[in-house]
């Protein structure tokens, strides 16, 4: 179920990345005069985009892993949620992701920079190295997604769940780089509404799996602490 959420997360929010990353994919340095050798950097460029994915859902599986052994495991679930679900909210009253706080954006300057600077190089590694830096920028999208990747259980879910959302939204900025409109103005106005109603619905599926209500698959009851008592009989 998670790796299929966060496909369709990454499918329906693709059309969120068009537009904050959009003008990054779009204006992608030529590798060569190569049709192969150009598809192959487009390629390097969302390969370095998903690996960056995968490497924050790493640290935020681990960092849920840590809290999943010392016993809170269920609290880190039902926090997860909720934040998918507020994150979602906002996006479904405001129609607009979560501002990135000042301080954010003041704390990634350096790589921002550096991404203009590899924008202006060629080559295929400079093209991985703009999907690596692409995958760092703030977003309240990936936010979204780290949300529900730190209440996956492990470190290998939670990368997993990272790597799968990064595939959902390649097929759209792989387009976008190569200069092909995927998406029609009736199609964009559907996926607007398509990804915060999934990150809704997966923020709430999150939420009720740490609330241990009893229910089968969904939201299994918390064991109870066998206890034993000692008898002592004397002779």
């Amino acid at each position: 179920m998670d790796v299929a959420a966060a496909l369709a997360l990454g499918l329906a929010g693709s059309l969120h990345c068009a537009g904050m990353c959009g003008p990054i994919a779009a204006s992608l340095p030529a590798t060569s005069a190569s049709h192969m050798r150009y598809l192959a950097g487009r390629a390097a460029y969302n390969v370095g985009r998903v690996m960056t994915y995968a490497a924050l859902g790493s640290i935020v599986g681990l960092g849920g892993s840590a809290i999943s052994l010392a016993g809170y495991g269920r609290v880190l679930s039902i926090v997860s949620g909720v934040m998918m679900i507020g994150l979602a909210v906002a996006q479904l009253v405001f129609h607009r992701s979560v501002p990135v706080p000042a301080m954010v954006l003041r704390l990634t300057m350096p790589l921002r920079q550096k991404l203009g600077h590899l924008l202006q190089r060629h080559g295929i590694l400079a093209l991985f190295g703009i999907g690596l830096l692409n995958g760092m920028l703030p977003c309240g999208l990936v936010t979204a997604a780290l949300a529900g990747a730190a209440g996956a259980g492990s470190v290998l879910s939670a990368a997993t769940f990272m790597a799968v959302f990064g595939l959902g939204t390649t097929p759209m900025m792989a387009a976008l780089a190569v200069g092909i409109p995927l998406a029609t103005d009736r199609w964009r106005s559907r996926l607007r509404v398509a990804a915060p109603v999934i990150a809704l619905v997966m923020g709430t599926i999150i939420t009720i799996r740490g609330m241990g209500l009893g229910i089968p698959m969904l939201s299994p009851a918390v064991p109870k602490v066998a206890t034993t008592s000692a008898c002592c009989s004397g002779h």
